[in-house]
């Protein structure tokens, strides 16, 4: 019976070619950088007018994830920009990466505090000892 390395041809040169685990913002920009960018302008421009509407009328849960979907369609534009033409206009560069940074945190930022809204939540309120 033939070992597992002999069948299969495995040898120790596939294990030292190791490529590290993408973290979540490298398969955020992979994603971002391979679709369309009109799917990012539709996530900008349909997200932010809900959000806005969710916040008039007081859903701030609703409003947070919206405003997280509508930048993070925002970041998405940015980042593909960068990665075509910065090179071409460093000057305005500059400020797309500003506003890069400025959408990513917009697209972070809430979804971390609703979900630790919702985990303080299910915990109920403990009794004062």
């Amino acid at each position: 019976m033939a070992t597992l390395l002999e069948k299969y041809d495995i040898t120790d040169a596939t294990y030292e070619e190791r490529v590290p685990e993408p973290t979540l913002g490298a398969l955020a920009t992979r994603l971002v950088r391979a679709t369309v960018p009109r799917r990012l302008y539709q996530i900008f421009h349909l997200a932010l007018p809900i959000a806005v509407d969710l916040a008039m009328r007081g859903w701030w849960r609703g409003a947070g994830w919206s405003l997280a979907i509508s930048a993070f369609g925002a970041w998405g534009l940015a980042d593909r920009w960068l990665a075509e033409s910065a090179s071409d206009n460093p000057s305005r560069a500059r400020w797309v990466r500003v506003a890069r940074a400025v959408a990513g945190g917009l697209a972070i930022v809430p979804p971390i505090v609703l979900l630790l809204e919702a985990f303080l939540n299910l915990l109920g309120r403990a009794p004062i000892s």
